[in-house]
Parts: structure tokens; sequence; C-alpha cells
């Protein structure tokens, strides 16, 4: 047992004892010297106690016991006959295990799981945990591993796996396991053991070339035997190769010629088809070729026709260009950035595929690539692009901010979810006729869930909005008030079910009461109901509407709605909407709320006004622009710049950088509706060509040549940098931009290694393509422009490892001085050096503090003098109960015993003048001898007996008095 300390270097405060110590010695002295050493004494056991507590003071115990913890590796490589031979060996060691020992266990692969805690139980349950299998992260389980370990006993880890480490670095770990006196044995569970493993461990090629260079696809395929099959290459899907190969043990290559003609990034994939195979997830590798040319383009738009002006203006501008619709429009990441730019012409986000908004943003931010959104019925705002990615990757706003201080428009949404909402109805249901009803289809009121978020994505955070759902009774689904939380509508609506009767004018009555109390610009009702109502004439309460300036439209929901909605609709001033396709119910809704909102859609003749023009208009008469009849209302960002804008001050053309690439966003349409004059104009071409041209990436430099590969289950990323004689080109700043294949991104930058040669290193550990966009500046921060190129992740490396790595476990063990486990009773072998744990003593050593540091004050301040110290020995006496009368010396004064002497002889002499005064009192006879003859003892006999006599005598006395009073009474 030996003493050790949390904060050692809090010891030095030990210095201020002999200090203290010469201080009160070269002090003046009281007279009392013992009571000064004492005082100093008890001064230097305080500080001392005081500062072995702040330095944490601990006692070292040994113990005997012994902590093991097992790590089975279940990743891919190990098969799951070595698996269960693992746990079986586990199973063994744990119910040899010795009383006082424990055992842990950790299950690992990818990630390392808890399935045991250090216990002493011998017995062990089927294994249950099931890490993530891909991965092998031998550095994860032994990092959790050290935290299971108690603070005391022997502690060693057992090992089971194949070694094939490919995630992680578990030698640094191993290290640390050895710092903390851990040993580490290790059990080789053993990879495929027999038959035929064939594995495409590469496909090389090149990143970039340009247009007409030869391309050459290098297939790399290892087999464990020879083997027979089929190699074949696709091109983005499409089967462009195929050959017989024969396999020797070993790896064989294969270079095979392909045909690229288009600029274009295509993606090549090559998969070996063998005749026997033990793993089927290694037999693929991909590559990812970039093909320089001039920019691709491509344009998408949601009616034909509405890009004809725009693709014929820049079919003299030196570009690719593809139009498409949005059903056709890439979808993933990878395929998107086979284009430099993209244009949406007169688009709703509605139309376009699932999740490709935030591709788009993605492409522009991280990629670097150009984006330009064109005005037109169906855009920006009046498009449903509100509160969406996109919205960011534009520099402007849908949100059309008022420019006063009250809300553009309180729009409520009165949606009948009565029992004739449930399905489609095909008759006639005009008031007071007989019918039969037909339910077919989806159920209008889900159809009318979606209108309602439709609607809502066309209104600003300014805007009021509420939903009330009415059948016979009128219930609100969402409260009037601003759409702050776009979630908090989805949530509410979600439970809306169609049943009950219809009461027509309780909906509207509802919505028209919350209107009154808003304080908003516009007021409108927008009623979605197939009139299936036996409710009266809503004539007076339109009327009472109209006095307060609310409107009213209806949608009919389905086909045989009753005709009299639409009166109704012409009468509260709104429009009326026919949706014989209940389908077209949330574009009916959106439609409508735009045209509430107004200000989505300007419709007048104005003339363009110069603001901050920027490259797209240079070389152009700004002052001098031709008449537009038309745009979208939006709200310029902070950041961006206005480079037109319309009498209003509203944006025409706003431009701005986001992220690594840029974007604009051109408010008109390109279309005769409200740019006649404008694609008619001399200078269209130039300003749709320069435009185009500003938001295409810059291109790289020739002499920058990109390169990534994998290597050592790392993606390398790489630039090699020359400039037009061949010279490296240094001191560059590149910088890289990563997207993985679910669209994360983050940032990188690569050092320089060699003249004219950059490098960075990350781990790729999900399958998939990667996007690497680079970016080189030079010295003076001037753009040499960027690249984007593919790095293609096939399968984890994990499917790559074959048999035992015995060299890893070695070199693991022999870190922290162990070997291999002989036998599983092994595991709890006693041959470790008695491990100390540490005991806290601190925390008595607070109390001992508490204790003595009253004393020491009392010590210093307290002076007592001989008769109270005497008072208090004798106070304290008295306080302790049953004490038992000590004899005192005959030379000791009795303080008390002389009071009670002096009693007694009063009582004495109180006694003999009584006797003396009564006629009956005996005299003393010469045989009898008097009282004064008594001895001592004698004396103190009669006076105690009289004295008990007399108290009984008055007590009997006074319970007679108190008798007799109560008597009285």
């Amino acid at each position: 047992m030996n003493l050790s300390f949390v904060y050692p270097n809090a010891l030095w405060f030990l210095l201020l004892i002999p200090l203290t110590i010469g201080l009160a010695l070269l002090g003046p002295r009281r007279p009392n010297k013992r009571r000064f050493w004492v005082s100093l004494t008890a001064r230097t056991l305080l500080l001392t106690a005081l500062v072995l507590a702040i330095a944490g003071i601990q006692l070292r115990l040994k113990t005997e016991s012994l902590t093991t913890v097992f790590l089975l590796d279940a990743s891919d490589s190990v098969p799951i006959e070595e698996q269960d031979r693992g746990e079986n060996i586990i199973r063994t060691a744990v119910s040899e295990m010795p009383s006082g020992d424990r055992a842990a266990i950790v299950v690992f692969g990818e990630d390392a799981l808890v399935e045991r805690l250090a216990s002493e139980d011998s017995a062990l349950n089927d294994l249950s945990s099931i890490p993530v299998s891909t991965r092998t992260d031998i550095a994860s389980a032994l990092q959790l591993a050290i935290a299971l370990f108690p603070n005391e006993g022997a502690k060693r880890i057992v090992l089971l796996s194949d070694g094939q480490e490919n995630l992680g670095y578990a030698l640094e770990q191993a290290e640390l396991v050895s710092l903390q006196q851990i040993e580490l044995l290790y059990v080789a569970l053993s990879g495929l053991q027999s038959g035929t493993e064939v594995l495409l461990e590469s496909l090389e090629a090149p990143g970039i070339i340009r247009q007409g260079e030869q391309l050459q696809l290098i297939a790399s395929v290892n087999a464990s035997q020879a083997v027979s099959g089929i190699l074949q290459i696709f091109s983005d899907s499409q089967l462009i190769h195929s050959q017989d190969v024969n396999l020797s043990p070993g790896t064989s290559k294969f270079v095979i010629p392909v045909e690229t003609d288009d600029p274009n990034t295509y993606t090549y994939r090559a998969q070996i088809i063998p005749s026997a195979d033990g793993r089927l997830q290694n037999n693929e590798a991909s590559a990812i070729v970039v093909v320089e040319g001039p920019p691709n383009i491509l344009i998408v738009e949601n009616t034909p026709g509405d890009a004809t002006n725009l693709i014929a203006a820049l079919q003299s501008s030196e570009m690719i260009l593809t139009a498409t619709t949005p059903e056709g429009m890439p979808s993933t990441l990878q395929s998107l950035v086979n284009y430099d730019a993209v244009i949406l012409v007169n688009t709703p986000a509605g139309a376009l595929p699932s999740g490709i908004l935030n591709v788009l943003q993605v492409y522009v931010r991280d990629q670097g690539k150009g984006l330009i959104m064109t005005g037109g019925q169906s855009s920006f705002g009046a498009g449903g692009y509100l509160r969406t990615p996109l919205e960011e990757a534009l520099p402007v706003d849908m949100d059309v901010r008022s420019k006063e201080n009250t809300p553009n428009l309180a729009l409520i949404l009165a949606i009948d979810k009565s029992g004739s909402m449930g399905r489609c109805h095909c008759d006639d249901p005009d008031l007071n006729q007989t019918y039969t009803r037909q339910e077919v289809g989806q159920p209008k009121v889900d159809i009318a869930k979606e209108a309602v978020m439709r609607a809502a994505s066309a209104l600003g955070s300014e805007d009021y909005m509420g939903v009330v759902a009415f059948d016979a009774d009128a219930k609100w689904a969402f409260e009037a008030s601003k759409l702050l939380d776009y979630s908090a509508i989805e949530q509410a609506i979600g439970g809306i079910v169609a049943n009950g009767d219809t009461n027509l004018q309780s909906g509207v009555t509802a919505a028209y009461d919350a209107l009154t109390s808003l304080d908003a610009k516009r007021k409108h009702i927008i009623l979605l109901t197939d009139g299936w109502t036996q409710t009266g004439d809503l004539s007076p309460l339109v009327q009472s509407m109209e006095s307060e300036g609310i409107t009213l439209s209806v949608i009919a929901a389905g086909g045989g709605s009753a005709e009299y909605l639409q009166g109704l609709a012409e009468d509260g001033g709104g429009r009326y909407y026919p949706a014989e396709n209940i389908l077209s119910v949330p574009d009916l809704f959106l439609k409508e709320t735009v045209t509430s909102v107004g200000e989505y859609i300007i419709e007048e003749p104005f003339y363009p006004l110069p603001s901050l023009p920027g490259p797209a208009l240079r070389g152009i008469d700004t002052l001098n622009l031709p008449v537009l009849r038309g745009y979208n209302g939006t709200t310029v960002k902070n950041s961006a710049r206005l480079d037109l804008l319309t009498p209003k001050g509203d944006p025409l053309l706003a431009s701005w950088q986001y992220g690594r690439g840029r974007s604009a966003a051109w408010t008109s349409d390109l279309t005769g509706h409200w740019a006649a004059d404008w694609v008619t104009w001399e200078d269209f071409a130039r300003f749709t060509s320069q435009l185009v041209s500003w938001v295409l990436p810059t291109p790289l430099e020739n002499g920058f040549v990109p390169k990534v590969f994998i290597e050592d289950n790392q993606g390398v990323i790489q630039l090699i940098a020359e400039d037009e004689n061949g010279q490296p080109v240094n001191d560059l700043d590149v910088q890289a931009s990563i997207t993985t294949p679910d669209l994360e991104s983050f940032y990188l930058s690569l050092e320089q290694i060699n003249p004219g040669q950059y490098e960075v290193r990350t781990p790729v550990t999900q399958p998939g393509t990667y996007i690497i966009t680079m970016g080189v500046n030079d010295q003076d921060y001037q753009s040499n422009g960027s690249i984007s190129v593919g790095l293609v992740v096939p399968y984890s490396p994990e499917y790559k490892a074959a048999g035992v790595d015995l060299a890893r476990l070695i070199e693991l063990a022999q870190i922290t001085g162990g070997g291999e486990l002989d036998s599983p009773e092994a595991a709890f072998l006693h041959n470790l050096p008695g491990a100390a744990f540490a005991k806290e003593i601190w925390r008595p050593i607070i109390l001992l503090v508490a204790i003595l540091f009253p004393l020491d004050v009392a010590l210093r301040r307290l002076v007592f003098s001989q008769k109270e110290v005497q008072d208090a020995k004798t106070w304290a006496r008295a306080l302790i109960p049953f004490r038992k009368s000590q004899p005192s010396s005959p030379d000791e004064p009795k303080v008390l015993g002389s009071l009670f002497e002096a009693r007694n002889r009063a009582r004495s002499r109180r006694s003999a003048e009584s006797d003396q005064d009564s006629p009956a009192a005996v005299q003393p006879t010469a045989s009898s001898p008097t009282k004064d003859k008594l001895t001592n003892q004698e004396k103190n006999q009669t006076d105690k007996n009289q004295s008990s006599t007399d108290t009984f005598s008055r007590l009997k006395a006074a319970k007679k008095r108190t008798q007799k009073g109560s008597k009285e009474e």
C-alpha cells in the first residue's frame, strides 16, 4: 500500500507550512508556552491536511482480481462458422472463470457494440448484438474495451478476429492499451477456407480527356484459382463491351478501348461474371470520365415551346443545348454534373422529380455549376418554390414582402369534410333533388389536404392563413395566424376525416368571423366543396362579406358538383373553378392563392431600369431596353447584385455567387406573353449568351490535371499543376469540395507535397459515387478555374479481404506484451503483475480540516482562568446522566459536599429546638448517648432519615389541602 495524488503539483503548497512555523516563532509569543506549541501544532496539521485534500490524496491498494474483455469480430470478412467458433471460445472461457474475476464482451464490425458489461456471472446467453458488418474497425473495439475495465485489478483483452482492418488504425489504439497496462491476446479467425474467389480490384480510367481523344479503360481482376468468366463494360447502364476471359491465379489486367465522341461526364462500370466464385459483392468496379468540350447546358421547360426563343438565341454560341421536360430531367447528382448549367423555364416545383431541389442546391453550392430561373405563370413564388432548397440557391426570395406595415393577405381555406367528400360522385347533387351516389377513386378530403399544402407554399411569412373544416359543424384545423411554421399546417390537417352531414353556412361563417378580426390588406376565402348540402341561402352572409372587403372563391370538388356554386363565387367577388378532375384541385388551390396574393404575378407594361448592370449586360444600351408586359414578384437578397429592376423597384434580373457556383433570376418570361418585344430585340441573343456564360464554371487552365483514386482504403485527391512549358506551378491554393453519395458535402485543402503536386486524403467509407470539385487560385487569389471529377467506391474493402492478417494480429499483441491465446482457460490466467487501484481518502481529510479549524481558532483567540475551567468541568459533570460519584481525596475541596453538610446542620438545629419546646420531650439519660455525642456517621444517617420524614410529611399535607379545596368547590 502506498500513496498517490491526483494533482501532485498541489503539494508545492506544503512549503507554506515552514513559512507558517517561522512566522509564528518570529512573532510575539504568549506567556503560556504550552498553549503556544499546541496551537502551532494544530495549525500545522490543519495546513497539511488541507494541502493533501487539494492534491487528491489516494491510497494505492493491490488486488488479485482479473477482468478480461473479449472482442469478437462479426464483420463480413469473417465467415459465420468462424464467428460461431469465436463465440464458443468465449463461452468456454467465461464458464471456467475463477471466482472474483470478471468478463465483458464487445461485438464489432464497422461499429462496436457492448454485448455484456464486466460481470462475475459465469453464465453466458447467446450473443445478440448485430453491428454493421460491411467494415472492420478494430481500433473502435479496442477503444470501447478500455472504457469497460474497472479501476481495480489486472486487465486483459482477448481479440478474436481475422485482423483484416479497413477502418481506423488499431496500432495507435494498441499503444494506448499498453499505456493502461492492459495485455492483449489474440485468436485468429480464418477467412474463406476453400473454393475460388474472384474480385474486380479496380477499373482505371483518366479523370479528364478532351473531345476526340482515345479513351482506354483498364480492368484489374484477381482470382485465387484458374477460372473462366465474362468481363462486361457498361456506360451509364448501357452494355458497350463484353468478352470472354480466362483468369490465372493472381491479378490479370484487361485493356478496353472506348469511343467517346460527345463532351459529357461518363460513368463506366466493369463487371466480372466468373464460372465459380465465393463472394458476389466484389465483382464490380466503376470509374468516371469527364470528356471536355463546349459547355453543356440543360434546359427544362414545363410547357412545350416556352424555351423555343431561348434555344434559338443560344444556337449561335458554342454551347451544347439539351432540352427536356421535368419528367425527363436527371434526378441524381452524378448524372446532373454532366451539365455545366441548368435553366428552368417557367417550370413549377411540383413538376420536377422528387428530391431534385436538394440536388440542384448541392449542384450549384458545392459543385460550382450554374443555375438560371426564368419567369412565367408557373415560376418563382407562383410555381411553389417558396421555402424550398432551390430558393436558397437563387439571388431572390420568393416571398413578396409588403412595403407597408400590414401583411399582404389573410386567407382562410374552408374545407368540406362531410361524408360526400369521401369519394368522387358521378350524379347531379343540386339542392332538393333525389339522387344516388356512386363512390369511386381517391377520397376528396385527402386531395384537399394536398391542396392546402400547395396553397401554403405560395404564402409569405407576413401573410395570415387558417384552415376550417366543416360538416354539420365547423371546427378549426389550423387557427388563422401568420405562416411561420410550414410543418405545423401539415400536422394540423392530418387528422381531417370525411364524415357527417354538410352545413355549408357553418364553414363560411367561421371563416368570415375570423377574417373580420385580422389586419390585412386583402381578405379572402377559398371554399372547397361539392355542394352536397341542405342548408339555406348564403346571400345575406355574402353581402356582409362584401361590406367587410372579404372575397370568396369556390372550387367545386369533382364532377357532378352543384350548379349554384358558380353563382356563389360570382356574388362573393371571387372566382369559380369547376374541378371536373378531382386531382386538379391542388393546382387550382395554388393558382387561386397566387391570384389572391396578387403580387406574385404583376401584369402591366413597363420598361426595365438599370440598377447595377453586370456581365450579362456588357455592351448593351441599358437605357433603351424593350418593353415588357409582366413579371413575377420577388424580393432581391441582400448580398445579390440587382442588374435590372422594374419601376416598382422589384427585381427583373438578379445574380450572385452561391458557394462555388453562380445563379441568376430573370423574373419575366421568354415567350410572346410578357416578352414579345424582348425576344425580337436585336440584342436578345447577345443578352442570353452573356447571361448563360456568366453562370458557367470557369474551366481549369491547361496543364492542370486532377487525379482521384483509392489507396489504403482512403480516397486520394491530387492535382498536377504545370505551365505551358511543362514547369511545375507552386504555391497554389487548391480547395476541394467532396459530395458523398447521400449528398452531404465537406471541404478539404490540398497540401503541396512535391513541386507542382498537391494532395489530400480522406476516408471513403460509403459505397457509391463521390463528386469532387477542385477550385484553384494563384498566389494573388486570382482564379485558375475549377473542375469536377468523380470517385466511385463500388464495394467495401471488406470484400477484398481474404484469409487472416496474422502479421497485424501479432503486431497488436506484441505492443502490449501479449501473444496468442493458447486455450480458452488462459483468458483468466493469473500471470499478470498485481495491479493496484486507487482509493480516494481526501473526503475524511476534509472532515479533519473542518474539526481542526475551530480548534485552531479557539486556541489562538480564547483565554480561560483557572476558576472558569473548574466551573466548566463542574457544569459538564452535572450534564452527564446517571454519573457515579467518585471518591475524592482528603485534600480535594468538596464544593457540593460542604453545601450538603451546611444544609444538614441547619435542619438538625431546627429539629433540636422543636424537641425542647415539646412537653413530651424525652430527656437524655446517662445510659443513652446524647445527640452531641453521636458519631458523624450516625448524625448523617439521622439527618437523612429526618429529611426524608419531613419531605414526606410536607407532601402528604399538601395533598390533603388540595383534596379539601376540591370538596369545598
